[in-house]
């Protein structure tokens, strides 16, 4: 008789019921996944109420119009620099006490930037003003000493040579005295050197050095040591170096017209001409540098920016379009109040309050802005009431 077979169907899955079980635990997520992106999305379309901290929002560009035409010619690259800035120091050593300036910073002609460690100078300083006064008193009883000896001489009770010491005497006390004096110029001219100042308007385009470090003109007493505390530029000279080939100079006589695109901006060129042709060439390059100013300018120009120079056989004639030229925001997005006209800029999800100054009505949904804006900006349209500065919103399509 055959051995009884195992009974193996208590090890077989039940796949019917698992799957009911499975099937409906995943309609109620789906529905709940499908519950929830619906909220979200309607959230955001702000159809489940408006949110306070996060207004919703529209948001438009700001257009930059005109510019100067592209122009043909022959053309260089080069860098914007500038014929006047300074490495600001002194030419004594010392210890920065106090900086006063930042990078950006614009400062006057004679402006303090700077202050050196004058506590030796100042203790020297008072060690002579009391040298000084025993000087005077020394000097003021050699003086009423050579007075007694000159009336006793006219009455023949003293000798010429006691008045002659006493006269000597005298005038040795007013050396002393006059050496004195000299040596507290000396300390006032060292403690006036010990303040950096600003020799002309300009912007601070580096800081240097930090309050602690040591400073000196040239810079040779010791590798801590600092050779100036920061650069100024004077920002109304800046000018555009480029190197033209030898074989291209005839285009570059003095007083030539060359037009001017920042490769930041390249579509918007700037009017310039030829100030200067250097009177040597480089040989290794066969270059000769070629100074170019610009005749109008605005705050997009930085030292050291690349650009390309278009020199011009002849003056360009004038844009026909020059009355709409300029930079144009949507009439939206502008707010006037007592204070003046401002817009919202979108910035990283943040509106940010910017005052400008308009010219002209609005035309076609567009102001002209005279002031504030560049161009390119994101604006927020129709910014609702009560919109602070740097509040958060949401934008919407």
């Amino acid at each position: 008789m055959p051995a009884d077979r195992p009974d193996l169907t208590r090890l077989s899955i039940d796949r019917g019921g698992s799957a009911r079980r499975g099937g409906r635990g995943g309609w109620w997520v789906a529905l709940l996944l499908l519950l929830a992106g619906g909220a979200r999305e309607a959230w955001h379309a702000g159809l489940l109420g408006a949110d306070p901290d996060h207004p919703l929002v529209s948001v438009g560009s700001v257009r930059r119009a005109g510019g100067v035409a592209r122009a043909e010619g022959t053309s260089a690259n080069g860098y914007v620099v500038a014929r006047r800035r300074a490495a600001l120091s002194t030419d004594i050593q010392g210890r920065i006490t106090a900086l006063l300036v930042e990078e950006g910073d614009r400062v006057e002609s004679g402006e303090l930037v700077a202050r050196l460690d004058t506590r030796e100078l100042d203790a020297a300083r008072t060690q002579v003003e009391a040298e000084i006064r025993r000087a005077e008193a020394t000097h003021a009883l050699a003086e009423t000493e050579y007075a007694r000896h000159a009336a006793l001489l006219e009455t023949g009770d003293t000798s010429v040579s006691a008045r002659d010491n006493a006269l000597a005497t005298r005038d040795e006390a007013a050396a002393a005295l006059a050496a004195l004096h000299a040596r507290l110029d000396e300390i006032d001219v060292r403690i006036d050197k010990s303040s950096v100042y600003a020799p002309f308007a300009g912007v601070i385009t580096a800081k240097d050095a930090e309050v602690g470090e040591v400073v000196s003109a040239l810079g040779a007493i010791g590798p801590n040591a600092r050779g100036a505390v920061a650069t100024l530029v004077d920002f109304d000279t800046l000018e555009v170096q480029v190197e033209l080939s030898q074989s291209t100079l005839a285009v570059a006589r003095e007083g030539a017209p060359v037009r001017i695109y920042l490769d930041a901006f390249p579509t918007d060129g700037y009017p310039g001409r030829v100030r200067q042709i250097w009177p040597m060439a480089d040989r290794t390059k066969a270059t000769v540098e070629v100074r170019v100013e610009f005749l109008e300018r605005d705050d997009r120009i930085l030292p050291e920016m690349g650009v390309r120079a278009v020199f011009l056989d002849e003056a360009p004639a004038d844009d026909a379009g020059d009355e709409d030229r300029g930079v144009y925001a949507p009439a939206a997005a502008v707010v006037e109040d007592d204070t003046g006209a401002y817009v919202f800029l979108l910035e990283d999800e943040t509106a940010v309050r910017r005052d400008v100054e308009l010219e002209g009505d609005p035309v076609a949904g567009e102001v002209r802005v005279a002031e504030g804006l560049r161009g390119n900006e994101r604006v927020v349209l129709s910014p609702p009431p009560g919109l602070a500065d740097g509040a958060r919103v949401r934008v919407g399509s």
